[in-house]
């Protein structure tokens, strides 16, 4: 049953202008317990439209957990190890002792800003990725970059010899029938997807339809950092994929003993640049008060800068899937006050 408090939760944030409107998906127990959409898709701006559950918005960094999944499916094949140096499926990369489980526990060292990049060329962007030496010893830090993920979509592609959004097809996207979601969507979709922001700066233009990371955008707009863009419902046939211990439609997508692998944290005995412990799995976030709030230990998630997130507890076989374009018309500095509205929502949650 719809829950009043998350309705007026969401409608306190547009009228905070925290974002100017978002599709809110909570499931326990694979009974869906709210699905709703809230707000316009630009405020009152000429060509704005009401959200519908089916509007479309750019995933930005929840790209990553893709990305992952991708690389620990392939894990699970043998096409990948996690101690395998990066350096085996991208002879390019200049930082040998780099591993698979660096990039992804966000460990590898490599510090870089990709947007700094964004008006080079794919291939130098590439260059100066892979010409890069460790800032840190690899797996004694962990410092939450795109370009670990980046090169993880590469290793992905060069593991299983295409091209990342058809990896991500195959692997992914075809078998849980997540139709909605896609990297560069087609022209015919552009009336459903909700604009990003008002790039006057760079772009000149309202960000509509194409990835709103820079990086991303200027890679062509398929990485393994950013560049999906999906539904709600679409989002939570993944969450179900990993509450259900990997299996899907009677397939075993992901082996069992993978998905507890990959959920368990790797990252608490690193130092962090804040000097407080920073919980990470294979690819996910874990226990982070910051916008999962009071969720129960063990439970994780993912965010993204255009405003998605992504919470699974999996204590109380719960999820919870937020989309936004909390960045239009202009994005701003962290904090980044949705995720207060997302650890309030996760809070409701657990009254299921």
């Amino acid at each position: 049953m719809p829950s009043v408090r998350i309705d007026a939760l969401a409608f306190d944030a547009i009228t905070a202008r925290i974002f100017p409107g978002a599709v809110v998906y909570a499931q326990h127990a694979g009974r869906v317990t709210h699905y709703a959409a809230y707000g316009t898709t630009m405020y009152g701006d000429p060509g704005s439209q009401p959200v519908v559950p089916t509007t479309i918005y750019d995933l930005a960094s929840l790209t990553k957990l893709f990305t992952a999944t991708a690389a620990l499916i392939l894990y699970d094949s043998g096409l990948i190890r996690l101690d395998d140096p990066v350096a085996r499926f991208l002879p390019g990369l200049r930082a040998r002792e780099i591993t698979v489980r660096h990039l992804l526990t966000h460990s590898s060292g490599l510090d870089l800003r990709l947007s700094t990049l964004r008006d080079s060329s794919a291939d130098a962007i590439r260059a100066t990725a892979y010409a890069l030496m460790p800032a840190h010893p690899p797996g004694t830090m962990t410092m939450y970059t795109n370009i670990g993920s980046m090169l993880l979509g590469d290793v992905v592609a060069a593991a299983f010899g295409a091209p990342l959004d058809s990896v991500m097809g195959e692997l992914i996207l075809g078998p849980l029938s997540m139709t909605e979601t896609c990297f560069r969507p087609p022209a015919q979709l552009q009336s459903r997807i909700a604009p990003s922001e008002m790039d006057l700066e760079w772009r000149g233009s309202i960000v509509h339809g194409v990835v709103h990371d820079e990086s991303a955008y200027a890679l062509g707009g398929v990485t393994g950092h950013a560049g999906l863009f999906s539904t709600a419902a679409d989002i939570a046939r993944f969450a179900t994929l990993w509450l259900q211990d990997g299996a899907w439609g009677g397939q075993q997508i992901l082996r069992e003993a993978t998905v507890a692998l990959a959920i368990r944290d790797h990252t608490s005995h690193m130092d962090t640049t804040t000097g407080k412990p920073l919980h990470s799995g294979l690819g996910w976030m874990r226990d982070r008060s910051s916008f999962m709030g009071e969720a129960p230990l063990g439970s994780i998630g993912h965010t993204g800068f255009t405003g998605p997130v992504l919470v699974l507890l999996p204590a109380t076989h719960a999820a919870l899937v937020i989309l936004s374009n909390r960045t239009y018309p202009r994005r701003t500095p962290p904090p980044y006050p949705h995720h207060t509205v997302t650890a309030a929502i996760v809070k409701e949650l657990r009254a299921y």
